[in-house]
């Protein structure tokens, strides 16, 4: 997916995080912790709502060089702020991403305000389920565009397919048939056919009520999209919505208490 349209989803997700967290906490100046900021496109936007805004990432992570906001960088498990500092705690597509993840629901209520609110956007089933189906239509789009690129020898102003080639050349034949055929988790545990259970709501619901959290409130994201991106830009955001409500949204919001 191009920076350009993953900035338009994460934006326009972020126009029901800022609802909901107006309506749990209607006040503005509020200390706010983005986790897993990525560009900072979130946190810059939450910052003009009138939230003081800190965000963090990994040093590692994809989008480190495109920050366009102050991100600080931190080893993904101690959460670098001291103890009932926030008011509000978001994360956006990141939950799924870190292998500690039980353990670190207790630095993110360590942080938090007695009574502090938490705002997880995570992958939904739904998701999952559509991204397995459209992997094989990725794969053959990429077969075409890595055969095209190797012809035309004009890679460098082609985002996408610079990275596929690069993923390609880094890896073996044995693991990129492996890639090709079994879609690759996206998560830490369980593989692509588990994931549909676990990235349901029930498998969601379980998770943060086994780690103490109350779900405040739940909701969906409303936008439809899968991880293989194969239509990118030229699905538009409405048509998304739309399609939201026949094949399922691709993430839930959960606001969570302790």
């Amino acid at each position: 997916m191009s920076l350009k349209h993953l900035k338009a989803i994460r934006l326009d997700e972020l126009n029901r995080v800022v609802l909901e967290i107006k309506t749990e906490k209607p006040h503005e100046n509020k200390k706010l912790l983005e986790i897993g900021a990525g560009t900072g496109w979130q946190a810059k936007a939450l910052a003009q709502q009138g939230y003081t805004v800190e965000a963090i990432d990994v040093k590692e992570s994809n989008y480190s060089e495109e920050r366009i906001w102050p991100v600080l960088d931190y080893d993904g498990k101690k959460i670098p702020f001291s103890d009932n500092y926030f008011d509000v705690i978001f994360s956006s597509n990141v939950l799924a991403h870190i292998p500690y993840m039980e353990y670190f629901q207790a630095e993110i209520k360590r942080v938090l305000k007695y009574d502090g609110i938490v705002i997880h956007v995570v992958p939904s089933g739904s998701w999952r389920f559509w991204t397995n189906i459209t992997h094989y239509l990725f794969v053959i789009k990429s077969f075409f565009k890595i055969l095209q690129n190797k012809i035309s020898k004009q890679n460098q102003n082609r985002e996408l397919d610079s990275l596929v080639l690069n993923q390609v050349e880094s890896l073996g034949k044995k693991e990129l048939i492996k890639k090709a055929v079994f879609p690759p988790r996206l998560g830490e545990t369980g593989n692509s056919l588990t994931e549909i259970y676990l990235f349901s709501r029930y498998g969601w619901n379980a998770f943060f009520k086994k780690n103490g959290w109350q779900i405040e409130k739940y909701s969906h994201n409303r936008l439809f999209y899968t991880g293989s991106s194969i239509f990118d830009s030229m699905l538009p955001i409405p048509l998304r919505r739309i399609l939201s409500y026949l094949l399922g949204s691709a993430c839930h919001i959960y606001v969570l208490k302790i």
